[in-house]
């Protein structure tokens, strides 16, 4: 479609320049002099600008993953983390339209999803070098099909569209069917595998790779029950030798954030923050929800010494009991999910007797206050060998699936598995490999929906949230759509039960 509004093309405009100082800049304030305003007819106009505008799409991923309302929308509520909150409406059960529960999930990813159009659209018929060209398209177009991956596991069908146009056409479009949006995100990340580089030099870590393309697209055909593709795609990310597993799973979660764009990673949030010169750059509060909780008028968390770490916050995020339960004896990521101590140290005080605290793979030393550097995983090359194990289980081959679980399981220190494993047997390895590996990674929820599992798992943690075990419904699989947003579009329908 055609842009009618001209003001609304220089305001989305705007919004996008003012805030791509580059992927870890200082967010800036708006400023709302008319001088300001540049209007993309008149940009666009070399390489530097379509850079410049493309880093304006990345913001939203601090919008979305930084936010301490979507890691409750994921965790909580299942059957891995509880909160200390007891009124925590997400835990409950108990959010509705006038409290949906995803905080601003719907305006931060329509917002991210609206800049990656413009790109997508200016960008194409901009004058510049054919291959940088491409790699920006590719880049905007897996953006676009990330914050519709987020919209659809949580929302279910929603409102697709992929040009620029008018905001009272925006404010007017009906849902599409969830067949029809993964078909889009399908799409989309197809075409950017095509157009990104394995890597980039150390100026632009952080950017989109080939490998995070195809590592979403196998997921997204998981989700999609699709075996065969998921297998496929997923084998192209292990035929890359792009990545392997780090060698101890304490790595990935150094307390000092030493191994930020490690060989496991393939697609992870870039936080900055200098903890010499206390310069907080960008920034998250992760850590202020996960850390054990300090010692009335002391310096001490549950009675451990942490050294010079500082943070102000509410060690309200806890692992259920029956994440607990999950650990074989000798799981090496045990002492790292889990926090029973640090290093010679062993806490005092615990949330319950005998329960512990989230552990190290949550925390920051290098934090201040609520302010941490320490990036976020969204795709890791574990995830890759378990979606694998996955799909090659579901396409009958227990042999294969076997060999790829067994990966994960060394390096965690557990036994493998033998070759006499069943289906049914594998699959309950990977329902609860996948929590102990991903907890506090953004998938569990989303996990628990595909398998059609929420109610059970959600029932499954009554002695942590007796609330929410017993109000639990089917239709929670998703939440619902803001009363807000069904008001300004009438032709958005509610979900089923609210």
């Amino acid at each position: 479609m055609k842009i009618t509004s001209k003001l609304y093309r220089t305001a989305a405009f705007l919004a996008i320049i003012l805030s791509s100082g580059g992927l870890t800049s200082c967010e800036k304030s708006l400023d709302e002099d008319a001088k300001t305003f540049i209007d993309p007819d008149n940009f666009f106009t070399n390489q530097t600008q379509c850079i410049q505008a493309l880093n304006g799409v990345y913001q939203t991923l601090y919008s979305i993953y930084g936010s301490p309302d979507y890691w409750r929308m994921v965790d909580l509520g299942t059957d891995v983390a509880y909160s200390k909150d007891v009124n925590s409406a997400v835990q409950n059960y108990e959010f509705g339209s006038g409290n949906t529960g995803t905080g601003d999930l719907w305006l931060n990813a329509y917002s991210g999803i609206k800049n990656a159009n413009l790109v997508i659209n200016r960008v194409s018929l901009a004058q510049i070098d054919g291959t940088i060209k491409d790699r920006i398209l590719s880049e905007a177009k897996f953006l676009r099909a990330l914050y519709y991956f987020n919209l659809s596991n949580t929302f279910g069908g929603v409102p697709l569209w992929t040009e620029e146009i008018d905001i009272n056409a925006v404010s007017s479009i009906a849902r599409s069917s969830l067949k029809e949006v993964r078909a889009q995100i399908i799409q989309d990340l197809s075409e950017a595998e095509k157009g990104l580089p394995v890597s980039y030099g150390s100026s632009d870590l952080g950017r989109v790779t080939k490998g995070a393309a195809q590592t979403l697209l196998a997921k997204v055909y998981l989700f999609e029950k699709d075996w065969k593709n998921a297998k496929e795609t997923a084998l192209k990310v292990v035929n890359s030798g792009t990545y392997s597993l780090m060698e101890d799973y304490d790595q990935l979660y150094d307390v000092n954030t030493r191994f930020k764009n490690n060989q496991e990673s393939i697609f992870e949030v870039q936080y900055l923050r200098e903890p010499t010169s206390n310069t907080n750059t960008r920034t998250h509060s992760m850590i202020s929800y996960y850390i054990p909780q300090r010692d009335a008028g002391k310096s001490t968390y549950a009675g451990v010494n942490f050294g010079n770490l500082v943070v102000d916050g509410w060690s309200v995020f806890l692992p259920s009991a029956k994440l607990v339960s999950m650990f074989e004896s000798g799981d090496k990521r045990k002492d790292i999910v889990l926090g029973y101590g640090f290093r010679d140290q062993k806490f005092t005080s615990f949330p319950k007797p005998g329960y512990p605290w989230f552990g190290s793979k949550f925390w920051d030393l290098d934090a201040n206050g609520q302010s941490s550097g320490k990036n976020l995983y969204l795709l890791r090359y574990a995830d890759v060998i378990l979606m694998l194990s996955e799909a090659e289980n579901e396409l009958g081959n227990a042999g294969e699936s076997i060999r790829w679980m067994n990966m994960i399981r060394v390096r965690a220190g557990l036994p493998i598995l033998d070759a006499g494993t069943t289906k049914t047997e594998i699959a309950a390895k990977i329902f609860s490999e996948r929590a102990i590996e991903f907890v506090g990674e953004f998938q569990r929820r989303f996990d628990l929906n595909r398998w059609g599992k929420l109610v059970e798992a959600a029932k499954s943690v009554a002695v942590d949230n007796p609330v929410g075990a017993a109000k639990v419904k089917p239709f929670h699989q998703y939440y619902p759509i803001s009363q807000e947003e069904i008001i300004k579009n009438p032709n958005l329908e509610q979900n089923e039960g609210y």
